[in-house]
Order: structure tokens, then sequence, then C-alpha cells
């Protein structure tokens, strides 16, 4: 059962306080931590960065792997699922299988948390980032450039815009799933535009691909975890999955919120670049079973619309950035990815530790 103080003790509202949530969690656990730091700083002027917990045997054989904060902002809720989860284990209400780890990467994009924005430093979002080895940072979806001077107004507002009338029109004309396709895919021709994947591999990217290197020499088996907000009924977590997944066999462990990455199968859509199929590809000698946890808050014109709103503020508004950091787009996309209310923030921890055991489960298996 998840009570309001546990969710005052699990949530923060600025990236310094869920940073020191999660390490006084390590500390109780006598857990090490490695840190990898990032160049640029935060609004404190305080160093950026990614902190990984592992929990069980360092030569473990299977693993659970839980990331967070791929997009920034995202990372609120899920530091405070992180912390739940920890927590969770060392009461002993989870227990891990004999020669199995669990590894916590708490937050894959700090800048981004940081600033409140879901992309990082270059504009870039990380989740488009993660081309597979020797992919080129070029090309964007059929249909991106038809939605751009919607999606990617180049000054302020000066008048009626009539977004949502024209966004709806243009979901109808292209039929939304393939609306829906061609602005979330990623594109990697227009900097300052929305789901730009970057033109390299970022800096926080590459200390996750080292992490990697270093920490899966010994590990055959993973189940991995990637949290995000945004998608779907309120609340309620799907459970996204790549396109020739065992979808039958993953509803037999992890239940009916199975679905695959499809635009015309449910609330998620096809991209290049995802952390999760770019790791994959650097390590196809693992068996993954990767799984995205996506919990859902608004509907997707308003959602976009407030990424539509925030990105216009900060590329051609000309404010400085704490002017940027203290705005009410900012303030509103935090709300929007991370709400203020205690029924979601309930729902969430309490699906965040079970997937954990259902992953369990899973790795408890012959």
């Amino acid at each position: 059962m998840v009570e309001n103080a546990d969710i005052r003790s699990c949530f923060a509202a600025e990236y310094v306080t869920a940073r020191q949530r999660i390490l006084d969690c390590a500390e109780k656990m006598n857990l090490e931590v490695e840190t990898m730091n990032i160049t640029p700083k935060g609004p404190h002027n305080e160093t950026l960065s990614t902190d990984i917990f592992w929990i069980g045997p360092t030569d473990a054989s299977k693993l659970i792997l839980h990331t967070s904060g791929v997009h920034g902002v995202e990372g609120f809720p899920g530091s405070a699922a992180a912390v739940w989860i920890m927590e969770g284990i060392r009461k002993k209400l989870l227990k891990l299988p004999e020669g199995c780890a669990i590894a916590f990467a708490h937050i894959i994009n700090p800048w981004g948390m940081a600033w409140l924005r879901r992309v990082n430093e270059d504009n870039a979002d990380l989740n488009r980032n993660f081309l597979p080895p020797g992919e080129a940072y070029e090309g964007e979806p059929e249909n991106y450039a038809t939605l751009d001077h919607l999606l990617n107004p180049t000054s302020m507002q000066k008048g009626r815009e009539y977004y949502s009338i024209r966004a709806s029109w243009h979901a109808f004309k292209l039929g939304f799933a393939n609306a829906k396709q061609a602005v979330q895919e990623g594109q990697y021709t227009r900097p300052k535009s929305l789901q730009y994947g970057g033109s390299e591999l970022a800096e926080s990217s590459r200390n996750f691909v080292d992490w990697c290197e270093r920490r899966l020499t010994d590990v055959d088996k993973i189940v991995w975890i990637d949290f995000h907000t945004g998608l779907g009924p309120f609340g309620v977590d799907s459970l996204l999955v790549a396109e020739g997944a065992d979808e039958t066999q993953l509803k037999s462990r992890y239940g009916k919120r199975i679905q695959p990455l499809d635009p015309k199968k449910g609330v998620a859509y096809k991209i290049r670049g995802g952390i999760q199929a770019g790791i994959e590809a650097r390590f196809p000698d693992k068996e993954w079973t990767s799984i995205t946890q996506e919990f859902g808050t608004i509907k997707p014109i308003p959602l976009l619309k407030l990424a539509r709103a925030e990105n216009r503020l900060t590329q051609w508004s000309g404010k400085p950035p704490l002017r940027l950091l203290q705005s009410k787009e900012r303030r509103e996309m935090l709300e929007a990815f991370s709400p203020k209310s205690l029924k979601w923030r309930k729902m969430i921890l309490q699906r965040s530790r079970a997937i954990i055991a259902d992953a369990i489960g899973h790795l408890s298996e012959e």
C-alpha cells in the first residue's frame, strides 16, 4: 500500500533534491555509486550526472536494468519509482533470485531534468539519439516536412493560431497513425525543431554506453525496464515492446498491458535511435527482454501543444536560461510529465514496483 508519506519521500521538485534522495537510499543500503558527470551545469551551477546503483552479485549472469530520465523532465517520476523500488528491496519486499542483480541508471538525461526539458543541452531527444553503430545521423520521416510549419514556428506568437484545430485537421488528412508516426519517429535535419535526434552520440548517451561496456561483461540475460511518462490513459502504464517480440509469452509474464511499438496497434509509434534498440545493437550476444513502461498523463494533441510551446520559447524568445526555467511553459511541461495528483503518483509507485516483481518472476524461471 502506498501512503501519502511515501509519495512525499519519493517525489522531488528539483533535480538536486531527487538525486540526493536516491543517494540517501543507496547509503542506507551500503551501495557503491558509479557517477558519470556531463560537462554542462545545472541552474545552480551544480554538477549534473548519471548515477548508477548495482544491487546483487557483481558477476551476476542475470540482470534487471531500470533506467529513467531519458526524456529529462520525465525523470522526476522515474526517480521516485527508482527510490520506491530500492526501498522495497531494502525492506525485503522484493527478493532477487540467486545469480541475479538489479541496476538503476538514474537519470540518463540529467541536463533535461535539471532544466525541465525533455531534450538535452543540444536540443537532442536522447530516445532518438542511440542510432546503431554505422547509421548516419541524417534524414527525417515522411510527412515531417508537411507538418513542420505547424510543429515548429520560428517566431513568438502574435495572434490567434488555432493550433488544435489545425493539428486535428492534419491528423484527419494524414490519418492519426500516420501523423503520429511522422511527428514522433525522430528527425536529424532540423536542430531547433521537435524530435531532433542529434548530430552524434551525445555525452550523456556515451556515458551510458561506456557503463554498459564495463558492467555487462558477465551478464547473459537482461530484463530492461525503461521508465517514461506522457502516453496513454491517466496513470495507467502501457508496456511497450519492439515489433517482433513474442507478445504472447510476454503477456503471460507481464500481463495484458504489453503492446508493440506500432502506431496502428496502440498508444506508441516506431522510433529511430531509441535507447533500448541502440544498446541491444551494440550487445547482440545478450538475451534481452526490453520493455518501455509508459505511464499516461494527458491526451496527445494537448501534450504536443505544450512541447511545441516550450520549444518555441526556448528557441525564439531570446530569454536567458534562468528566465526560461521559471517560465510558464517549463512549469506546464513538468506538470504534464509529472502530475501533482496524488492518485496518479500512487498508481506510478504501485506499478513501478509491480513490474519489478514480474521481472523477478521471469528471471526466476528455470
